[in-house]
């Protein structure tokens, strides 16, 4: 339980915040019930009359309906949980379609991605590319903006803090552990397991030989999919579910079966070991940008690898 303390700068914020007397000062404040510590944290930082920074200001107003107060509504030169903005049934709605547009994100970008090889033939392979590749920058493009304009949420609500030698550091480390488990998970499907191997194929005949459409794919792929299932479907889910763990679970889930549409079974148990990982990434650093390194570096490797193979063969 939180009260308004008497040291001289908290006495001075109760002075400002409640004009009408002492008596109302003792204002109590339960803990929502809430597991996230983060959460909680902000509510400690905004009830104690220190400088929120945006982050803590959404997170308050996210568990404003969990707070309760047995006092006079406090003046507005001081951040309270309890006149912040509660969260309605209305606000929920930007979630859902957000939640639906990522899960439904592949049925668009596999089929826009195959409609490359018919364009080629009237606007040319680069055309092709530079049509295609717009085209699905534009779906996460409006997502992203659905969260960010419509939810109203701030870009530190999707894990984008600023880049340091930390996050790019803890990104290179996260791509080397999942070259690893990816290796294993693929001694295991292929080798022991005898599973036939497609990916390779699959891959080249996506990349033609081309390093640099290798590099646009990576990018795209690390970006885009992170952002969508990592950013926002673990934050969002949060906000829905208040357990972290389990919104990271149903978004792993999601990433592995929604991988079902471009490889076969074999193929997801290296995939689902992947995301395993990058999760657990998230879920330790809460940095997109170290996701999205890792993820892009990863998928880098291969790409570009398959790529060299290809141009080497053709020649």
């Amino acid at each position: 339980m939180l009260r308004w303390a008497g040291s001289p700068r908290k006495r001075e914020c109760r002075r400002t915040a409640f004009p009408d007397g002492a008596r109302n000062a003792s204002a109590r404040f339960y803990r929502p019930p809430c597991r996230s510590l983060r959460a909680w944290r902000s509510l400690i930082r905004l009830t104690s009359c220190s400088e929120p920074d945006e982050s803590e200001v959404w997170m308050a107003r996210r568990v404003g309906t969990r707070v309760r107060k047995r006092a006079t509504p406090p003046g507005k030169d001081l951040v309270n949980l309890a006149t912040a903005t509660p969260v309605h049934r209305s606000s929920r709605w930007p979630i859902f379609l957000c939640l639906g547009l990522s899960l439904t994100y592949p049925f668009y970008s596999v089929p826009v991605q195959r409609a490359a090889g018919h364009l080629a033939r009237g606007l040319g392979t680069t055309g092709a590319r530079v049509l295609t590749e717009s085209a699905i920058w534009l779906y996460p493009a409006l997502v992203v903006g659905i969260a960010l304009l419509w939810e109203r949420r701030p870009l530190a609500g999707i894990g984008l803090r600023k880049l340091t030698l930390w996050t790019v550091g803890f990104g290179l480390g996260g791509a080397a552990a999942l070259f690893l488990v990816g290796q294993v998970g693929g001694f295991v499907v292929y080798t022991l397991l005898r599973q036939p191997a497609h990916s390779d194929s699959q891959t080249a005949a996506m990349v033609e030989g081309s390093v640099l459409y290798a590099i646009v794919l990576a990018v795209r792929a690390g970006v885009i999919e992170e952002t969508l299932f990592r950013g926002l479907a673990i934050e969002q889910l949060t906000t829905l579910t208040g357990n972290r763990l389990l919104a990271a679970a149903i978004t792993m889930i999601a990433f592995i079966l929604v991988h079902m549409l471009r490889y076969d079974v074999a193929q997801l148990v290296p995939i689902g070991m992947v995301s395993i990982l990058l999760t657990g990434l998230y879920l330790w650093r809460r940095d997109l940008v170290a996701n999205i390194i890792a993820h892009t570096v990863l998928d880098g490797v291969g790409l570009v690898t398959v790529a060299l193979q290809a141009h080497v063969a053709a020649h």
